[in-house]
């Protein structure tokens, strides 16, 4: 059984692994930012050998990340069991979600699926859906993710109950108007903004595996003051992920 620990770049990797180096690189050559994409990497958590890769930013380069490591884990005969993804968000309301907050994302949506009439995407007005399970409801652009719990079955539990749970909606494009944040807020309800949520939620759901999404809030979503972003002290705040889930 094995748990994927995946982010987007390399610095929340980083953030997530205070002290980690990829195999094979030297640890005092270069920065986090240069750390090779859609590679699967080794590590020892507190429970046993796990995997970690970079998935790259944007929910394409995601899903596509999500697949390799999935093929790659079980031809190297470590299938994936489980899935951590972590990283930064932006937060729709600061007041709700302040700076540097740990968020455990209970549900992802992708607004940019289904019929565009112009103006907004409806996804229940288009004749396909995402995807249409043997079993269930089809997918269009929601999906529910599990807490915590979830990663038992890799020896995880929830040790400190850190974070706030919310629902995140990905984007391709970051929202940088104050007209385009208010929409998606007001539509979708959301909370958070993130650009790999639900690309890697819906590969590990074509899978049959759990995955579970910690974010820590890095900005305010759209046009924002200095005072409104802190992406140094976002990344450090990655650090308690998983101290809390009991990994490290």
């Amino acid at each position: 059984m094995s748990l994927l620990l995946c982010a987007a770049s390399g610095p929340e990797l980083a953030g997530l692994l205070p002290g980690f180096t990829p195999p094979g690189m030297d640890a005092g050559a270069g920065t986090a930012k240069s750390w090779p994409e859609m590679r699967l990497w080794p590590l020892r958590l507190k429970h046993g050998p796990a995997l970690c890769c970079l998935t790259g930013v944007g929910p394409v380069n995601a899903a596509l990340a999500m697949g390799l490591a999935f093929s790659r884990a079980q031809a190297e005969g470590t299938p994936v069991t489980a899935v951590l993804n972590g990283g930064l968000a932006g937060a729709f309301d600061l007041a709700r979600f302040p700076l540097r907050e740990a968020c455990l994302v209970r549900r992802e949506i992708w607004p940019e699926y289904g019929l565009h009439d112009g103006q907004s995407v409806t996804a229940e007005a288009f004749g396909f859906p995402l995807w249409q399970p043997e079993s269930g409801e089809a997918v269009r652009d929601r999906l529910p993710l599990p807490g915590a719990e979830a990663l038992h079955v890799v020896g995880a539990r929830l040790k400190d109950d850190i974070f706030t749970p919310c629902t995140s909606l990905t984007v391709a494009g970051v929202s940088a108007s104050l007209a385009r944040a208010a929409d998606l807020q007001a539509r979708y309800r959301a909370d958070l903004e993130n650009m790999e949520g639900f690309a890697v939620a819906y590969a590990c759901a074509r899978q049959g595996v759990p995955c579970v999404e910690a974010r820590c809030v890095s900005n305010k979503v759209g046009p924002r003051a200095g005072h409104e972003k802190d992406f140094p002290g976002a990344l450090s705040a990655l650090a308690r992920v998983l101290p809390a889930l009991n990994l490290i």
